[in-house]
């Protein structure tokens, strides 16, 4: 595999220059990670923020930003809400035991539909799929559960019901 200099000086997959969704950055340096790990804190840190964590000019940060961005590290700069305050204070994982021949891109469309959840993965594991949902209460919760079996492509769910979130990194 060729690789050859962006005009940032970070090696990349020639691939890269032609098909963004394959583009893969090789080097993530100690100043990319500082400003990675500031952004994941606060997705609206300033530019001179950011200049003073990296040890950087806000001009070099804001190339070093756009890099990133068209390499694909960074996907979006998102909000945080507080589901407690809207309403949704429980929160769930669900384990999701799909019924013989369903397809992942069905099950997906399945999980979709539900506005409780959101975020779904398939797994590894026992469960062939794995669905975060924020609820009103344990009868609201208990309603998605049911909603959920009563489909054929559900054989039956597996809940556990999150407590105290120990660690949150973006």
């Amino acid at each position: 595999m060729r690789r050859k200099l962006s005009r940032a000086g970070t090696a990349v997959d020639e691939t890269a220059a032609t098909s963004p969704e394959n583009a893969r950055i090789r080097d993530v340096d100690d100043v990319d990670r500082r400003i990675l790990h500031e952004l994941g804190r606060n997705a609206r840190t300033s530019l001179e923020r950011l200049a003073e964590v990296s040890g950087l000019a806000p001009s070099s940060v804001k190339r070093r930003m756009a890099r990133l961005e068209a390499s694909g590290v960074i996907r979006g700069y998102t909000v945080q809400l507080d589901q407690r305050r809207l309403g949704l204070g429980l929160q769930a994982l669900i384990g999701v035991f799909a019924a013989a021949g369903v397809t992942r891109e069905a099950l997906t469309a399945l999980l979709t539909e539900q506005e409780e959840i959101v975020r779904a993965w398939t797994t590894a594991g026992s469960a062939d799929a794995l669905a975060l949902i924020h609820a009103r209460d344990s009868d609201h919760l208990e309603q998605i559960i049911l909603r959920l079996q009563r489909t054929k492509a559900v054989v039956h769910t597996r809940t556990q019901i999150l407590l105290t979130e120990l660690v949150s990194r973006g």
